[in-house]
C-alpha cells in the first residue's frame, strides 16, 4: 500500500510561498473554517515551511514531508514521514491541505484515502494541483509535452536531461472521479479567476477590472481548462443501517 515520492524533487520550494498561505487561508475562511485556534491543520508536502509557518498564526499547525527542506521550522510541529501513509490516528484534524501535492504522489488513491481517514466528519480539504489540460506545464516549464501519455512524457525528459521526479498530473473528469470515492468536490479556482486579488495573486488592476465583470458562470463552464483547479472537499456522509 506503501507509495514513495522522491526525494529529488529538484523544484523549488520557496516561490512566491507567502501569497499562496494568504490563499489557502482566504479559502479556509470562506469555507467557514476561520477564527478557532484550537482548530487542527495538517499541511502535507511542507517544502520550505513557509506556509505552515504562517497558518500556525492562526491554527494548530502540523506538516509533514519526506525531506527536511524548511527554512522557517518555528510555531508548528513537523514530521517526515516514509511514503504516503500518515502517522495519525483516523479523524485527528480539522483541516487538511494537500498543496500541488498530489501530480508528485506515486498513487493519488492512497493519498486521498489517507486523508479520508484522518480528517474529522466535519472537516475540509484544500486541494490544488496544475491541470493536465493546460499547455504550460509549470513544473518542468515545458509546452504541451505533458499531453503525452505519462510513461512517455517522463521517458522524453530523461533523454531532454531534464527529468527530476515523476509527475502524474490530473484532469478535471479524474480528479473528481478520485476525490468522490471520499468526498464531495466544490470548485474554488472559478472565484479565483474573477476576483483575482481577494486571493492574493498579484496581477494588474486592469485586468481585474476585466475579469471581475466576466459573469461566475462563464468561469465554471471553463473550470475543466483552468490552469490550476483549487477546490475544497468535505467528507461524504456515511449511511448508516
Amino acid at each position: 500500500m506503501k507509495s514513495r515520492l522522491s526525494v529529488n524533487s529538484g523544484f523549488a520550494t520557496h516561490h512566491n510561498r507567502h501569497a499562496k498561505a494568504l490563499k489557502i487561508l482566504k479559502v479556509i475562511e470562506d469555507a467557514g473554517k476561520a477564527g478557532n485556534p484550537s482548530c487542527k491543520i495538517l499541511d502535507i508536502g511542507t517544502g520550505n515551511g513557509e506556509i505552515a509557518w504562517y497558518l500556525s498564526r492562526y491554527f494548530y499547525v502540523t506538516s509533514v514531508d519526506i525531506t527536511d527542506q524548511r527554512i522557517k521550522s518555528e510555531g508548528y510541529t513537523f514530521c517526515l514521514i516514509d511514503g504516503d501513509e500518515l502517522p495519525f490516528g483516523a479523524q485527528s484534524f480539522d483541516i487538511v491541505i494537500s498543496n500541488h501535492v498530489i501530480e508528485h504522489v506515486q498513487n493519488a488513491d492512497v493519498h486521498l484515502a489517507e486523508i479520508a481517514r484522518i480528517l474529522k466528519p466535519d472537516g475540509l480539504v484544500y486541494l490544488a494541483t496544475p491541470n493536465r489540460l493546460w499547455p504550460w506545464e509549470v513544473h518542468y516549464r515545458l509546452p504541451v509535452l505533458h499531453y503525452l501519455p505519462q510513461p512517455l512524457f517522463m521517458r522524453v525528459l530523461k533523454l531532454l536531461k531534464r527529468y527530476h521526479e515523476e509527475l502524474r498530473l490530473l484532469n478535471w473528469l479524474t480528479l473528481k472521479a478520485k476525490t468522490g470515492r471520499y468526498f464531495t468536490i466544490q470548485p474554488v479556482s472559478d472565484m479565483v479567476c474573477k476576483w483575482p486579488r481577494r486571493y492574493y495573486l498579484n496581477i494588474g488592476e486592469t485586468t481585474e477590472r476585466i475579469l471581475s465583470r466576466i459573469p461566475l458562470w462563464v468561469f465554471r463552464c471553463l473550470f475543466w481548462i483552468h490552469p490550476t483547479f483549487i477546490v475544497v472537499l468535505k467528507p461524504r456522509a456515511v449511511d448508516t443501517p
